[in-house]
C-alpha cells in the first residue's frame, strides 16, 4: 500500500496529484486474504504499531493504531512520514448487516491524507466487504459500495464504485470497479477495470487510454515489507503480545486451547469494564475532538520537514517524534528488520546503526516492523567490549539463567490461565447438569400426578 507514497506530493498539477493518490489508493486492494476466517475481536485499549522503510528516500513511514471504543467498536489510526511530506489520520467504526446467506462488514469512517508542504488534504472513504455463501454455496468475499476522494483546496474529486457480482454475471464481472475524476465542474477522466488486477484510465481531452494501476510481478516483488517491534519489547496491550497465546493455539490447530485463551482475554475485559463502572475510557494515544467528534492522534506533528534542522523521525512507545539538531540524543527501542541492518547514515557527525535480527513473528509475515531508531556508539559500549573473557562468560551465564527463569514464569502463567479457564468450564457444566436433573425430576412428578388423575377418573366414572 505504501509502494509509491513518496512520489505522491511531487506532481506539478493538482490533477496529476489526484491521479497518483488514486493509484496509491488502488494499490491497497490487490493483496486479498487467503480464504475467510473469523477475525480477532479487538480489545479496548489494544494498540498496534509498525513501519515501512523506504530505501529510495532513506525515510520511514510509521503506523500507530488504537482501539478507542468497544461499544461501538471504533479503531483510530495515524500514519506519518515527515521526511517524505505526508500523513494519514482517521478512524473506522465497524458495522455489520446480515442478509441470510450473506453478510456485509461496513467500515464507516474517513481517512485524511495530508501533503504537508502543500497544505492539501484528501478526504477518503472506504468500501464495504461483502461475504456470500454463509449458509449454502461457495463462500466468497467481494468489495462493494461507492467511495470518494476529495480535495477541497484544489477542487479535485474522484468517485469510485466497487461493484458486486450480479446474479447472472460471468467471471469477468467479478471485482469490477468504475469511476470518474473531476476538477471543479469539469470531468477530466473515467476509470474502469478490476480492483484486484488492472485498472485503466480514459482521458477525456486527449481520448487516450492508459493503465492507471497494474499489480505486475515487479510491483508485487517491490512491495515494502512491514516492520514490527520485537515482541519482548511490546507493551502489555499491543496486539501481537496480547493475542500471542491465541495465535499459538491456532498455529498448532488446537481450537479448544484457542477458545480458552480467547475466553481469558474477554473475561479480563469484562472484569475491567465492571470495575470501571460509569467512568469513561480515556485512550492513551488518541483523543476525540468535541466539535467534529473525530479521533485525532495526540502527538501529531504536520510541520514540513526542514533538512537543516530535522535529523531523523523515530517512534517510541507509540509516540512519533523527530530528533532535531538542538535536541539531546534519544534512547529508544530496537526494532526487528532486515533492510536497516545493511543501511548506515551519518547523523550529526557520527555514524548511526539501525539493525537487529528479525523476530520469529516478523519472519512469518510478508509485511512485518516499526521504524528503526538510530543507536549511537558511546564510550560505555567501548568499555564493555574491553572486558576480560571471564567477565563475559559470567555475563552470558547470568543472561541464560534470567532467560530460563523468564521461560519458567511464562509456563506457570500459561498453566494458571488454562486452570482458570477449565475451572470455569467445569462450573458451567455442573450448572447445566443440575438444570437437566431438575427438569427430569419435574417430569417424573408430572407423570405421577397424571397417572393419579387418570386412576381417580377411572374409579369414579
Amino acid at each position: 500500500m505504501l509502494i509509491c507514497s513518496h512520489k505522491l506530493c511531487w506532481r506539478r498539477s493538482a490533477y496529476g496529484r489526484m491521479k497518483q493518490v488514486l493509484r496509491w489508493y488502488l494499490s491497497g486492494f490487490y493483496k486479498k486474504p487467503k480464504g475467510l476466517k473469523k477475525p480477532y475481536n479487538p480489545i479496548l485499549g489494544e494498540t498496534f504499531r509498525c513501519c515501512w522503510l523506504h530505501p529510495q528516500t532513506d525515510s520511514c513511514t510509521f503506523y500507530i493504531a488504537e482501539q478507542v471504543s468497544h461499544h461501538p467498536p471504533i479503531s483510530a489510526f495515524y500514519i506519518c512520514n515527515r521526511k517524505d511530506g505526508f500523513s494519514i489520520s482517521g478512524s473506522i467504526l465497524a458495522k455489520s448487516k446480515f442478509y441470510g446467506n450473506s453478510l456485509s462488514a461496513i467500515l464507516d469512517g474517513k481517512a485524511r491524507l495530508l501533503f504537508m508542504s502543500r497544505g492539501e488534504e484528501y478526504v477518503i472513504t472506504m468500501p464495504y466487504a461483502h461475504c456470500k455463501g454463509i449458509l449454502y454455496g461457495t463462500m466468497t468475499l467481494e468489495l462493494g459500495g461507492k467511495v470518494t476522494i476529495e480535495c477541497e483546496k484544489t477542487k479535485c474529486f474522484t468517485e469510485l464504485e466497487f461493484k458486486l457480482k450480479p446474479f447472472l454475471g460471468g467471471a469477468c464481472s467479478v471485482n469490477q470497479i468504475s469511476g470518474k475524476i473531476s476538477v471543479g465542474e469539469e470531468q477530466l477522466a473515467t476509470v474502469d477495470g478490476h480492483w484486484d488486477s488492472e485498472v485503466f484510465i480514459h482521458e477525456k481531452r486527449s481520448g487516450q487510454q492508459e493503465s492507471l494501476w497494474n499489480p505486475s510481478p515487479d510491483i508485487r516483488s517491490s512491495r515494502l515489507k512491514r516492520q514490527v517491534v520485537q515482541i519482548d519489547q511490546q507493551g502489555e496491550f499491543e496486539s501481537e503480545r496480547l493475542w500471542q497465546h491465541v495465535t499459538s493455539a491456532i498455529m498448532d490447530r488446537d481450537q479448544l486451547r484457542a477458545t480458552q485463551e480467547k475466553f481469558v482475554l474477554e473475561e479480563a475485559q469484562r472484569k475491567e469494564a465492571r470495575e470501571r463502572g460509569d467512568k469513561s475510557w480515556n485512550p492513551r494515544l488518541f483523543h476525540q475532538d468535541p466539535v467534529t467528534s473525530e479521533w485525532t492522534y495526540r502527538h501529531m506533528d504536520v510541520q514540513p520537514w526542514d533538512p537543516e534542522r530535522c535529523l531523523v523521525q523515530f517512534e517510541k512507545d507509540g509516540v512519533i517524534q523527530t530528533h532535531e539538531k538542538s535536541q539531546r540524543q534519544h534512547n529508544g527501542l530496537s526494532y526487528s528488520h532486515s533492510w536497516a541492518s545493511q543501511q548506515k547514515a551519518e547523523v550529526n557527525g557520527k555514524r548511526r546503526k539501525a539493525s537487529s535480527q528479525p523476530s520469529s513473528c516478523s519472519q512469518n509475515t510478508e509485511s512485518s516492523s516499526t521504524t528503526p531508531e538510530p543507536t549511537h556508539e558511546s564510550s560505555d559500549n567501548e568499555g564493555f567490549s574491553n572486558q576480560c573473557a571471564r567477565c563475559n562468560k559470567e555475563v552470558k551465564d547470568i543472561a541464560l539463567i534470567e532467560a530460563s527463569i523468564t521461560s519458567i514464569q511464562k509456563t506457570q502463567q500459561d498453566i494458571q490461565r488454562n486452570l482458570v479457564a477449565l475451572s470455569r468450564q467445569l462450573a458451567r457444566q455442573r450448572a447445566t447438569d443440575d438444570g437437566v436433573s431438575l427438569t427430569g425430576r419435574h417430569c417424573l412428578i408430572l407423570c405421577v400426578l397424571l397417572l393419579s388423575q387418570l386412576l381417580l377418573n377411572y374409579v369414579f366414572t
